[in-house]
């Protein structure tokens, strides 16, 4: 071999080296940015799972009960007694203390819950029953007498006024109440969040597998309704989904693809 010969073939030998060291470089990219998008759908997908479980066990105060974790047949009844205000002498609107607060059954007969108001006026009765309604009344000399008809658990805080007088102030706070419908869409959202998470880990291990492109994204696309952080979750799966576009050439089906 001359040796002109010899330099060709060293030549397209260093080529064929630099172009293996290349390709090698690029499958490592694209195997790193594969890595990072699965993370990044973990991680969104956790955050929804996070956010769900917090819709589930929620103070019922700040969101709404939920009604496949806790029993709904009891209630609390809070409330609060204030003197009437006097607009002439820019005078009441102050906590009684001391005032007692009796339930009635809807046939006008004394039930076992009482309670008497604190120095703030308020007062709590637990573990009221809430499958019928009851006359709440408090009678104080020098002032009108209060009927208040209500359902428990139907408000979450009963406000009193106690205005100076004789006679009765009849009031019925019985109501269609929505807190039920309310309840079921709180929960359905949160199952839905749950759910929608799960298809995102599920993606993620998809596209971990590296074997169908489509169905990773379907299943990582549908993971974008699980809210976690609101937006934080769903943005780290979209920017996941999107380095997966990228490297979609590294899943088997693509290749199949295009052959």
């Amino acid at each position: 071999m001359s040796d002109d010969e010899d330099l060709v073939v060293r030549l397209n030998m260093d080529d064929e080296v630099e172009a293996a060291a290349r390709r090698g470089s690029q499958e490592d990219a694209m195997e790193w940015s594969g890595n990072v998008a699965v993370g990044l759908i973990i991680a969104g997908s956790l955050m929804g799972l996070w956010f769900g479980a917090l819709l589930f066990a929620a103070d019922p105060q700040d969101i709404l009960e939920n009604p496949l974790f806790i029993d709904q047949s009891t209630a609390t009844v809070n409330g609060q007694i204030l003197s009437a205000v006097d607009e002439a002498n820019l005078t009441g609107g102050d906590p009684i203390e001391g005032i007692q607060v009796i339930l009635l059954n809807i046939d006008d007969e004394p039930t076992s819950y009482s309670a008497y108001t604190n120095r703030d006026g308020r007062f709590s009765m637990m573990d009221v029953p809430q499958d019928e309604s009851y006359v709440l009344k408090v009678a104080h000399s020098g002032n009108k007498t209060l009927r208040i008809t209500f359902n428990p658990g139907d408000q979450a805080d009963l406000s009193l006024t106690l205005t100076p007088g004789e006679g009765v102030i009849e009031e019925d706070l019985r109501r269609d109440s929505h807190l039920e419908s309310a309840v079921l869409l709180a929960s359905v959202v949160a199952s839905l969040t749950v759910i929608s998470a799960l298809f995102g880990l599920a993606g993620a291990a998809e596209a971990r597998r590296g074997k169908r492109y489509r169905r990773t994204q379907y299943l990582c696309g549908i993971a974008l309704f699980s809210r976690g952080g609101i937006f934080i979750g769903p943005m780290l799966i979209l920017v996941g989904m999107g380095m997966l576009s990228a490297t979609k050439r590294q899943f088997e089906d693509f290749e199949e693809d295009e052959d």
